[in-house]
């Protein structure tokens, strides 16, 4: 169907940013593909709730991750266009993490996940460098969740909260073990704390307590 100017319809309306980018869909939902990441050069890491206080000077060595909750980067979905205005701006900016918790509904699942890698190929086409922000889910069909990511990329993953138990450490090695088989990746940005199975070589990117923790020590 098209609109009254000849275009196709959906590319004359907001249609979840169609009308913005569209990009070759992979796996049986047609999740875009994040573009591999060959290296970063940043000094410190903000998240995106924090990046539009970072000081203009210090933007290029600066990276930005989205280790916060969701509602802290749902604009990031909505105005894809301030966003973009506002990350280019940084030396590197992890892909987003909409959640895909195990507990959630599989069509929310892949929702997020479309919404994790349409931006990120979008900042990457637009000249940011993206680091892929690995996220997974054992729920019946998750599966697909690693049609996005690129092989032997710089990547980032955040362990925070998922050694609290047996079970979500459990769900945690389990998932570092697939994402090396998989991505074999070429360096891990690691937000948390080390897990067993990690193998490949990681950076540290320090937590929010941490950074605190340091603080305080200091005086």
């Amino acid at each position: 169907m098209k609109d009254s100017g000849g275009r196709p319809y959906r590319d004359s309306m907001y249609w979840e940013n169609l009308n913005i980018a569209q990009f070759p869909g992979t796996g049986s939902y047609g999740i875009p593909k994040m573009l591999p990441c060959s290296g970063i050069e940043v000094e410190k890491w903000v998240s995106f709730n924090a990046a539009s206080t970072c000081p203009a000077s210090r933007r290029r060595f600066t990276g930005v991750h989205f280790w916060v909750d969701d509602e802290h980067f749902r604009r990031a979905w909505s105005h894809p266009r301030q966003t973009l205005r506002l990350l280019t701006q940084f030396g590197a900016v992890c892909s987003p993490e909409f959640s895909v918790y195990d507990a959630f509904p599989a069509a929310l699942r892949i929702y997020n996940m479309y919404r994790n890698a349409w931006l990120a190929r979008y900042w990457a086409e637009e000249g940011i460098n993206v680091v892929p922000s690995v996220l997974w889910s054992y729920a019946d069909g998750a599966d697909f969740m690693w049609d996005c990511y690129p092989e032997q990329s710089v990547v980032a993953l955040s362990t925070v909260g998922c050694m609290n138990s047996k079970a979500g450490q459990a769900w945690l090695e389990r998932g570092v073990t697939e994402m090396q088989e998989r991505l074999r990746p070429v360096l891990v940005l690691l937000h948390g704390k080390k897990p067993e199975s990690l193998t490949v070589p990681f950076m540290p990117v320090p937590t929010f307590s941490s950074v605190m923790r340091r603080r305080i020590e200091a005086g």
